[in-house]
């Protein structure tokens, strides 16, 4: 009967100690949770350091950045960020240091493959599109009305534009 009674006392006690460590260790980790409601995005303009080179094509609209999650400019970093465009802005041929996520969350984006820019390579991304491009894939895009596309990935976030490249013409 002692037996039994140590075998359970130290049953016990070894439940004991596992529930305190999971609780310990459950304790330690602090978990945040953010939201942001459509609208209540704070647009800005996109860093100069987000933009490395001359861009071949001109914008021709107006591009911000709203950043809704971490630090896009801390290498090694996660971030999710949106991106604002009038109708027409065009982002010239460009490349991305890490692989660049995009999801279409307003409007039309238009998207096309390659280091020069050319209108007949642009694929329409309608509301709700999902698009990646590989680090140093080249890419250009313009919107087609007033487009927002939200873009994760690991920071840095910057377009370095592809040198040398003009714009098709029409």
């Amino acid at each position: 009967m002692k037996r039994h009674t140590i075998a359970i006392a130290f049953g016990l006690v070894v439940a004991l100690a596992a529930t305190g460590a999971a609780q310990s260790a459950a304790g330690s980790k602090s978990y945040t949770a953010t939201v942001t409601l459509p609208g209540a995005e704070q647009w800005m303009d996109l860093p100069a350091p987000a933009l490395v080179g001359t861009p071949s094509v001109p914008v021709g609209g107006t591009l911000k950045v709203a950043i809704l999650q971490g630090d896009p400019m801390t290498p090694g970093q996660p971030y999710v960020a949106r991106v604002s465009c009038t109708a027409g802005s065009k982002v010239a041929p460009h490349t991305h240091p890490a692989t660049e996520n995009v999801t279409i969350i307003k409007g039309a984006f238009l998207m096309g493959m390659g280091a020069k820019w050319d209108d007949k390579a642009l694929k329409e991304m309608p509301t709700g599109s999902f698009g990646s491009m590989g680090t140093g894939m080249a890419h250009f895009a313009q919107c087609k009305g007033d487009t927002v596309v939200q873009i994760n990935g690991l920071a840095p976030l910057r377009f370095d534009f592809v040198a040398g490249t003009t714009a098709a013409k029409k």
